[in-house]
């Protein structure tokens, strides 16, 4: 069935604006599809905790127990510290949330750099945790039909390399060895909304916002209308993000709603191409896309 309409709300950005709803580095979206259908409801990502995603959605008037599905765009902990809260509300009416991931969803996550190490940046949960919690646990790497013309996307293909931008990023086998991590379960979400064309959502951006449009765009066999979310451009060169301007233009993207892990300087550039059309999100943000 055709989605007509869709509307999203900033659960959690980096920067929460005029409001009085709380902040910090992460994201989470709620995102409310009309199809002829009816309504469904799902999030992109639960921020990093579930202190802010309870906060929030309750100061913004967004019932968790109405969300259908959960899709989790990588495994670090500011995009998915707040699912245990979102599950527990679930549970309370006797529902249990299908949560939609990678299967490295559960894999460590470790950064070590010049000047910053992080041992503990993947998901704050174990994998026993969570299923005591009893959700519909969907891990998959292929793109997967979520609601009427909705997709996870799966993993994603490498058509623009930047794999430079993914230096420092480690992980651990199964035997214990660290590893380099190229974060193969970074994805997003596409929306095809009837007379206006795609809607991509992405989480963070690892695997390059212009390799997740390409592939949404392969999808759906459609150009993508709108991109919400973090572009993750703030170690990009000028170049890089000039040259991804240009990629995502030919992709027919028009419309830019970003926040997060963009950075000021892609955000200044991207902001100067895109004019009118260029949108700094922040919590409680709001979107509607409709085409009737």
């Amino acid at each position: 069935m055709a989605v007509y309409r869709v509307d999203i709300s900033v659960l959690n950005d980096d920067y929460s604006g005029f409001t009085k709803l709380l902040s910090s580095h992460g994201l989470s979206l709620h995102i409310r599809i009309y199809s002829d259908n009816g309504i469904d409801n799902l999030l992109l990502d639960v921020g990093p905790s579930n202190r802010i995603i309870k906060y929030n959605s309750e100061l913004l008037g967004l019932d968790l127990r109405d969300v259908k599905a959960v899709v989790l765009s990588h495994r670090h902990y500011d995009h998915t510290g707040g699912l245990k809260y979102v599950l527990r509300v679930n549970n309370s009416v006797g529902r249990r949330l299908t949560v939609i991931a990678h299967p490295w969803i559960f894999k460590p996550s470790i950064t070590l750099s010049s000047g910053k190490q992080e041992f503990d940046k993947g998901i704050p949960y174990s994998y026993e945790e969570l299923i005591n919690l009893k959700p519909n646990l969907i891990l998959t790497k292929s793109p997967l039909h979520v609601f009427d013309s909705t997709y996870y996307l799966g993993e994603i293909g490498n058509y623009l390399d930047l794999s430079k931008y993914k230096e420092g990023f480690y992980t651990v086998l199964d035997d214990g060895e660290l590893v380099p991590d190229n974060l193969p379960d970074d994805t997003g979400l596409g929306i095809k909304v009837e007379g206006l064309g795609l809607v991509v959502l992405s989480g963070c951006s690892h695997s390059g916002i212009v390799n997740i449009v390409k592939q949404a765009s392969e999808i759906f066999k459609e150009n993508v209308y709108a991109i919400v979310g973090g572009l993750h451009m703030l170690k990009y060169s000028e170049e890089d993000i000039r040259e991804s301007i240009k990629l995502l233009e030919d992709l027919g993207v028009t419309n830019l709603y970003v926040g997060h892990c963009t950075g000021f300087k892609a955000e200044k550039i991207l902001s100067e191409e895109f004019r009118d059309n260029f949108y700094k999100i922040h919590t409680g943000f709001k979107i509607t896309l409709k085409s009737r």
